[in-house]
């Protein structure tokens, strides 16, 4: 926009031969694999809850973390933020991935230790990372290194910001109002049991 023609500045890497594991294999993690197939990519993956014939089917390798770290090129994160996800890539975990390693998160902040993330940046041995999600959001001024970095993209939690997106979450709510009050299951509900409990004592 500034109307320089800066070509050499922006040199890129090829996703084709490339290994990319994508850590959280629920509905986006896999539709994210399908992607990277189709990029020509090798994807591995890891997920406690998924079944080695269903990764199967959709062309993907389950390995342990340890060989995830030490095997990809990429990894893309898509896993809720728990106890055991929480700083899962840290300084130790970082220093076990391969040198030049490109790390994307659009799962939930907390998920990548923030300061590791910028220490490994700043020695070259994490090549560059995408964020769309941040420990605090929005993040306070002690992150503006990283943030700054040049080989860090951010984007402020978009992750669901688009016209589709929200008219399908809205559709979706109401459709799970109506299930409920007309005592139906009712899909994606974290708390189904204590609704399920409350409809019975005609508490809702």
């Amino acid at each position: 926009k500034s109307g320089k023609w800066e070509r050499k500045k922006f040199m890129g890497a090829e996703l084709e031969g490339k290994t990319i594991a994508v850590i959280g294999l629920g509905q986006i993690g896999r539709r994210v694999a399908a992607i990277a197939q189709a990029f020509g990519m090798r994807t591995i993956g890891y997920d406690p809850l998924l079944s080695n014939d269903v990764a199967r089917k959709e062309s993907i390798e389950l390995l342990p973390l340890k060989d995830i770290y030490k095997t990809a090129d990429y990894i893309t994160l898509h896993t809720p933020l728990t106890s055991e996800t929480r700083n899962m890539l840290n300084a130790e975990t970082l220093a076990l991935c391969k040198k030049g390693v490109r790390i994307v998160n659009c799962a939930r902040g907390g998920i990548i230790n923030e300061p590791a993330l910028l220490a490994a940046l700043n020695s070259g041995h994490v090549a560059g990372a995408a964020l769309d999600v941040f420990e605090s959001e929005p993040p306070p001024a002690s992150s503006k290194a990283l943030l700054e970095h040049p080989n860090v993209v951010c984007t402020p939690h978009l992750g669901a910001s688009t016209e589709e997106a929200q008219e399908k979450v809205a559709r979706d709510i109401a459709i799970q109002f109506v299930d409920l009050f007309e005592g139906r299951a009712v899909r994606g509900v974290v708390n189904s049991k204590i609704l399920a409990e409350m409809y019975q004592r005609k508490e809702i």
